[in-house]
């Protein structure tokens, strides 16, 4: 297995306003990929839009391309009207395609290069689905290994609806702040004044580093991913160091204590 890292997924706040020159520096050695948005709101003082087509006039010569988060996103890129994108369309987990059925409509009908592997699917769906599309050399997947997942991507604001709105709408501008759950359960919520939108990341990180074996031998899935949010420099450094090891053979020890394994072994109904 290849465990050098072949790509890496910049989050679009910081290339809106400049492209750091470091960012330029390391696609000589990796592919970069912009992460779009969760929403792509098109409103007064929200321009989706507007900033998909300025970042890539800007990225163009050294991004591939897009992790596209929502089907507003995947239409307006795929079906390209104004003949301005010539990026790879790479689809997160949340375009959908729990079954093949939805893998041939969107790889099939739309312009989209890989998908990613939906977080609802138990060990035996996803097999499934990579079963009935074994064979097609152009359906690929990616799989997320680690990573807080997004419990609710809300337009609502958690800080507006608290009165405590911080007054920067539609600007650059990000903020993590915290919710409690019933069951006290701490939880991070960043909060997006560009899109005016919040996401709500699950209290515990998804860590499939014992399912790991498994997930190698499913025909179908191309690479690995780890996403990483709120990690500080050295959290960061200790979840690659692990990671490095787990896809190596080893079984270290993970560097945090809980974590979850979503729906690999229970699905959803």
């Amino acid at each position: 297995m290849n465990i050098r890292p072949q790509r890496l997924y910049i989050d679009y706040h910081m290339l809106l306003d400049e492209v750091p020159s470091l960012v330029e520096q390391v696609s000589d050695d990796i592919d970069i990929y912009v992460a779009l948005p969760y929403m792509m709101r098109n409103e007064t003082g929200l321009e989706g839009i507007r900033d998909i087509q300025r970042i890539w006039k800007s990225c163009s010569s050294f991004s591939k391309g897009f992790l596209v988060r929502n089907l507003e996103e995947l239409a307006f890129l795929s079906l390209n009207e104004d003949g301005t994108f010539d990026g790879r369309i790479i689809c997160d987990y949340g375009i959908y395609m729990w079954n093949h059925g939805a893998a041939n409509l969107v790889f099939g009908q739309m312009r989209v290069d890989e998908g990613c592997i939906p977080y609802e699917l138990n060990r035996h769906e996803l097999g499934e689905v990579l079963k009935s599309i074994d064979g097609k050399a152009d359906y690929v997947f990616s799989s997320c290994i680690y990573g807080y997942i997004p419990m609710m991507v809300s337009a609502g604001c958690v800080k507006k609806t608290m009165n405590n709105c911080s007054g920067r709408f539609g600007t650059n501008y990000t903020a993590y702040d915290g919710i409690t759950d019933r069951k006290n359960n701490s939880m991070k919520v960043l909060t997006d004044c560009r899109q005016c939108l919040n996401i709500i990341y699950n209290s515990v990180p998804l860590s499939l580093h014992k399912q790991i074996e498994s997930l190698s031998k499913e025909n179908g899935i191309a690479a690995f991913r780890i996403d990483l949010t709120t990690e500080s420099g050295r959290d960061t450094k200790l979840i690659l160091d692990f990671w490095e090891e787990i896809l190596e053979g080893g079984r270290g020890e993970a560097p945090y204590k809980e974590y979850t394994t979503g729906h690999y072994k229970r699905g959803t109904e």
